[in-house]
């Protein structure tokens, strides 16, 4: 039936059949790719060079100076010394996900099975022309397919932080997704455009899962007026990684990537993170977080190279009773883990503000914006990301994020207590 497709659909496009001389045949498909069908990249991650939690993302993504207790072991472990005077104890657990799209590329494909849905139906209706120029919105779809890509990144949480009289610590656990997709192998040729077996037109995902297990470990020097905190993290970083490839035909919302894709055990690794924390007085405090001290790579299938790197960022920050203003930088761009180099566009390199306005330490209201910086992205990737959350105190914490752009939209919930 493929090849009588691609017989008739050959001679329509050349101009040399008839509209009288067709055989037809009818197929119906709703082939329809969305954000959501993408989620299942949820169940295979990546670790994030400078991962979120909710507060910080409400924050437009700042924590390096900024993070207490229960956060400092994903934002800068010397910060467990920060907590509060009657805090000695604090727990949080927090979900988020993030999705990106700097090129469109889901309505892209989506453009591309619409007009192969409206190729199929002028074939079965007699309709030479109306075939003819849905082969014609094919070509045109793949001929601007080049380069773009999108990601969904998916985070899950766990830390107990406890301060004693002269150091504090924590325990945390976080799973950290990305999954990132892009077409292979593009051809224009009818042919090509129109069988799903050609071994052309390929959407390709890869993800990575990264569940990392640490113990954080601080210490505050007091110097008259000044403070330094200095801390690290010692972890354990198991990986795990899969490759899925099908036709932009066939695609679809039902795709289960991990039953059909290629999943890999790729390992665990050791390494740690030092953090540096220096209070000018009590309200201006510099903070410096380095992760992956100890790097490590992985050899994958195929010759590719998925890299552990070290990354760093800087963070400065002003805070009194009722506000909090603070900036983070990225000192280096940040590749993505993925292996693919055609994934290199989804690099990082985030420049963060952000504010928390607190309100007798019931509620908070935090803003803020991140951009990245970085060099050679796609222009979609360089919008200024919006940032906003709450916090609440109830009992327990509650705390809600949210961050958007025209290409990109993410929301963090965690919750947790303190005493």
């Amino acid at each position: 039936m493929l090849m009588k497709e691609v017989f008739i659909t050959l001679l329509l496009f050349t101009g040399y059949y008839r509209e009288k001389d067709m055989k037809l045949y009818k197929k119906t498909s709703s082939k329809v790719i969305s954000v959501v069908a993408l989620s299942v990249l949820s169940q295979a991650v990546n670790a994030i060079p400078f991962a979120y939690e909710g507060r910080s993302l409400g924050m437009g993504g700042v924590a390096t100076a900024t993070a207490d207790l229960a956060t400092a072991p994903w934002a800068n472990p010397a910060m467990l010394t920060n907590q509060r005077p009657d805090d000695d104890f604090s727990l949080l657990i927090g979900i988020g996900a993030f999705a990106r799209d700097n090129g469109d590329l889901i309505s892209d494909i989506d453009s591309f099975q619409e007009a192969d849905d409206r190729r199929k139906a002028a074939i079965d209706s007699g309709d030479t022309a109306g075939a003819v120029a849905a082969l014609s919105d094919m070509s045109n779809v793949v001929a601007g397919i080049d380069g773009k890509d999108l990601a969904a990144d998916v985070s899950g949480l766990a830390a107990m932080g406890i301060a004693f009289d002269s150091f504090a610590l924590a325990i945390s656990i976080r799973a950290d997704s990305i999954g990132a997709g892009t077409v292979k192998n593009l051809s224009t040729d009818p042919v090509d455009l129109i069988d799903p077996n050609s071994g052309k037109n390929l959407f390709t995902l890869e993800g990575v899962l990264a569940t990392e297990f640490g113990l954080s470990i601080a210490k505050a020097f007091v110097f008259s007026e000044s403070r330094l905190s200095i801390g690290v993290k010692p972890k354990l970083v198991d990986l795990q990684s899969f490759t899925f490839q099908e036709s932009i035909n066939t695609v679809d919302s039902d795709t289960n990537v991990l039953d059909e894709g290629k999943k890999s055990d790729l390992g665990t690794f050791a390494s740690f993170d030092l953090g540096v924390a220096y209070d000018f007085n009590e309200s201006f405090r510099l903070g410096l977080n380095v992760r992956n001290i100890v790097t490590e790579e992985f050899q994958l299938q195929g010759g590719q190279v998925l890299n552990i790197d070290t990354t760093s960022r800087i963070g400065v920050a002003y805070h009194n009773s009722l506000l909090t203003i603070a900036v983070d930088y990225d000192l280096s761009e940040n590749k993505p883990i993925l292996s693919d180099l055609e994934f290199d566009e989804l690099k990082t390199q985030y420049l963060a503000v952000g504010a928390e306005f607190n309100a007798f330490d019931f509620a908070q209201l935090r803003v803020g914006a991140r951009k990245n910086v970085a060099s050679g992205i796609p222009d979609g990737a360089k919008d200024t990301a919006l940032t906003a959350g709450v916090g609440f105190w109830l009992g327990f914490n509650l705390d809600l994020a949210a961050t958007y752009t025209d290409s990109s939209v993410g929301a963090f919930v965690q919750t947790g207590f303190r005493f």
